[in-house]
């Protein structure tokens, strides 16, 4: 016994006794676990640019009733900002658009000032929607990339070119 007590004095542990993990092998699996967690965190990027689009676009807002009733009464749209009585497409500023052109019934934005670099130098194109055949018929908008609903036709060019990831829903679909 005593032979034995000597080979294996009581505290210390042997290789085959040890159990657990050493502080390496934990700090391995924890960066191992905050690296999978970061990859899978959504980026900020998105929401805030969709947001940045959001609020921009309630600058126009006035002036599409302007643009509705116009063509109520006359059947035409309005070609430009000046026919529209409205400040010059550099006069119509936001936090986030550098200027508003009014042109063939349709908005265009284009993002400048305080807007995220994804959305800098880019165009926005918001266009009335009328029903094909029936001029009184009442008008709808479509904003960016959405589909034209069936039945009625767009008016204006799309000069939208921001990525799809950084629109708002309404403007996807």
């Amino acid at each position: 016994m005593w032979k034995n007590f000597c080979a294996n004095p009581p505290g210390l542990l042997t290789h085959r006794m040890r159990r657990g993990f050493t502080l390496i092998e934990m700090m391995v699996v924890l960066a191992i676990i905050a690296i999978v967690a970061l990859m899978a965190m959504p980026s900020p990027d998105p929401t805030l640019t969709r947001k940045q689009v959001s609020e921009s676009l309630e600058l126009i807002e006035d002036y599409k009733g302007l643009v509705a009733f116009y063509h109520k009464t006359t059947l035409k749209f309005l070609s430009d900002n000046q026919e529209a009585g409205i400040p010059e497409a550099d006069k119509l500023l936001g936090n986030y658009v550098d200027r508003i052109e009014l042109e063939k019934g349709a908005f265009h934005l284009h993002f400048g000032n305080k807007a995220h670099p994804n959305l800098k130098e880019k165009w926005l194109s918001v266009r009335p929607v009328v029903v094909k055949d029936s001029p009184q018929s009442p008008m709808s908008w479509i904003c960016g990339n959405s589909a034209v609903p069936e039945g009625m036709q767009a008016i204006g060019d799309n000069k939208t070119n921001i990525d799809i990831k950084d629109l708002p829903l309404s403007c996807r679909i």
